[in-house]
């Protein structure tokens, strides 16, 4: 597919990337769109952002973080499980608690939205 009239300020990089099919090859790979997506999905949603940008500065039990929300114990299992699904957060049992911390991805994430306010 080849582009007919494009804006002068845009033609020649265009171009030089092959039209569209240069920028078609450039994109990312369903696998990768779709990985994205899970990540994009897990912290469209003010809770799990929330949570997220916590668990940064404090590993957490479950406790704390439905203390923290005021939301039930289960509505706090399910969106902890979308951030882990995601992986962008970890648990491991300490005793009688789970106790949660974000992954190195998880950490990036946060660094890359918080950067950008």
């Amino acid at each position: 597919m080849e582009a007919t009239e494009i804006p002068d300020s845009i033609k020649c990089e265009f171009e030089e990337k092959g039209g569209i099919d240069g920028i078609v090859e450039l994109l990312p790979d369903d696998q990768r769109i779709g990985y994205i997506n899970s990540i994009a999905r897990a912290i469209s949603d003010p809770v799990r952002l929330r949570v997220l940008f916590a668990l940064c500065i404090q590993p957490m039990c479950v406790c704390l973080m439905v203390a923290m929300t005021e939301y039930a114990y289960s509505k706090m299992s399910y969106h902890l499980s979308t951030l882990r699904d995601s992986g962008l957060i970890c648990s491991k049992h300490e005793g009688n608690y789970l106790i949660y911390y974000p992954t190195d991805l998880g950490r990036k994430v946060v660094e890359l939205i918080g950067k950008g306010l």
